[in-house]
């Protein structure tokens, strides 16, 4: 599943690189104060890829550090319930089957 990834990931930077060549060309960037800056395309679809990709990756690690810690738990609790040994005495061989007449 991991090779998947690494070819969907190769492709969208093909796909990008191909066009930061093809479009590098100086856009106007109105600023706060009123000032004008000139930004090459390629550099604003970055940055307005980065910023509405960050949430999502700190909301992917958040979720996963939150399952490792439920995990954590279960594991712990299971291996105390385990090491404490059986609750109920096992049978015997005398109480397991009734007396024959």
């Amino acid at each position: 599943m991991s090779i998947v990834r690494w070819i969907v990931f190769g492709a969208a930077l093909a796909v990008f690189v191909l066009f930061a060549f093809s479009n590098w060309t100086p856009v106007p960037l109105v600023l706060p104060d009123g000032g004008r800056g000139f930004v090459p395309l390629p550099v604003i679809v970055f940055v307005a890829f980065a910023l509405g990709w960050l949430p999502v990756l700190l909301m992917h690690l958040a979720a996963r550090a939150s399952w490792r810690r439920r995990t954590a738990k279960v594991e712990r609790l299971l291996d105390d319930a385990l090491s404490a040994g059986p609750r109920v005495a096992p049978p015997t061989a005398t109480t397991a089957f009734p007396p024959v007449p």
